[in-house]
């Protein structure tokens, strides 16, 4: 397995584009296709939103740690905040039928990946991991 890509960065919007940058980078030197690329990037993208809207209140001075491994079979992130909990029994994503702005994140998140898993048993933040089988399967790893 590749080493792990770990990336920090301030929970300010103008630094998403640096994380779908080196996404974009990692996935495509091991010729994922374009449209798999873009779809993972899509749900790490809104991952890091949700972090700064509901974690964080938009207060764009906290940390954001994106862990990164990639193979030819497996793709895992791991995104770890400090800011509030979210109850992940609460985590529900809304129908496409109810047709609002926003609040689509979570359900791009697990109709694109094969497994999302928040962690909340720590002192604050959540760590959110979650994993897209390339070409076969794969669970998470703890």
């Amino acid at each position: 397995m590749d080493p792990i890509v770990k990336l920090t960065v301030p929970s300010d919007p103008k630094y998403l584009c640096l994380i779908r940058k080196v996404q974009e980078q990692l996935l495509t030197e091991l010729k994922v296709p374009e449209e798999m690329v873009r779809l993972l990037i899509l749900c790490v993208d809104e991952a890091c939103s949700n972090i700064i809207k509901f974690s964080y209140a938009g207060d764009c001075k906290q940390p954001i740690e994106i862990s990164f491994l990639v193979d030819q079979q497996y793709y895992e992130v791991q995104i770890r905040d400090y800011g509030k909990q979210c109850d992940s029994k609460k985590i529900k994503p809304r129908s496409l039928d109810d047709v609002v702005p926003g609040g689509l994140g979570t359900f791009f998140m697990n109709e694109i990946m094969d497994e999302v898993r928040y962690c909340t048993n720590r002192e604050k933040g959540t760590l959110l991991t979650m994993c897209k089988n390339l070409k076969g399967t794969r669970h998470i790893t703890e």
